[in-house]
């Protein structure tokens, strides 16, 4: 885009934030603008708040707040308050939709589309059947559902492993909690802001701010990145025999897996 060009990004979520910190970072000499259907960083602790109001406003990014984006056009974003923001381009950030093929079978699955899970991520439903990350409707501490996110599709992911182990060999089934601890936001190379959270994901007073947190998201995601270039790599070699207990048959599904 040419100096000044106009980009808008729309969604105040974590994704939204993170690009529009980004984009404004690298492109100082564009006109960068966020549409947040609430307000910013709503949330966020009040420290939190503060810390991400000042890095946006240090990098220019004029905000949006209590705006719903009805329609995206060539050259413009519409609002529901009739408003027009002109937009060279437009960046859509505004939550995540479940692929619809759980809704093509049996499997039960919930409001969204997901597939409903006990706590060791098999359906409960169809027990030959394991759902995790995005795709799974799991509960996590006093009962509240996952959200969406990388952090959900790590700790589900270990979950149904440790579970289809357990089963196939006669082990113990993992009653590890599904909790969260923090959620951590790159707000461009040089900003960052961890939020610590409850187990169930609400905020607490505690924060990371600056380089620092910035470097510690910049480790996750390079962590992130090696795990799944090196899958196996530093896991445990030790074998263990399958079994078939009476009271749980392995289905084709579990033996594969």
């Amino acid at each position: 885009l040419d100096a000044g060009a106009p980009v808008v990004v729309v969604g105040g979520g974590l994704t939204g934030v993170e690009a529009a910190t980004e984009i404004a970072e690298a492109r100082p000499d564009l006109d960068v603008s966020l549409v947040v259907r609430g307000g910013l960083g709503d949330w966020l602790s009040a420290k939190g708040r503060r810390h991400l109001s000042e890095v946006v406003g240090r990098l220019g990014i004029t905000v949006h707040e209590d705006t719903t984006a009805t329609a995206v056009e060539a050259d413009r974003v519409r609002t529901a308050g009739g408003a027009e923001l002109p937009a060279a381009v437009t960046v859509w950030t505004t939550g995540f939709a479940v692929h619809p093929v759980a809704l093509a079978t049996t499997l039960e699955v919930g409001d969204r589309g997901q597939i409903v899970v006990d706590g060791t991520m098999r359906s409960v439903s169809h027990p030959d059947v394991y759902a995790i990350g995005d795709a799974a409707l799991a509960r996590g501490v006093g009962g509240k559902p996952l959200r969406m996110s990388c952090a959900s599709g790590g700790f589900t992911a270990w979950q149904a492993a440790d579970a289809i182990v357990a089963r196939l060999t006669g082990g113990k089934l993992p009653k590890v909690p599904l909790r969260y601890f923090n959620q951590c936001i790159s707000l461009g190379r040089k900003e960052g802001l961890i939020q610590y959270v409850t187990g169930d994901d609400r905020p607490v007073r505690a924060v990371l701010r600056g380089r620092i947190a910035a470097f510690y998201k910049e480790l996750i995601c390079k962590g992130a990145a090696w795990n799944v270039g090196n899958p196996g790599m530093g896991m445990p070699l030790r074998r263990r025999r399958v079994v078939v207990r009476p009271d749980a048959a392995v289905s084709p599904a579990e033996a594969a897996a």
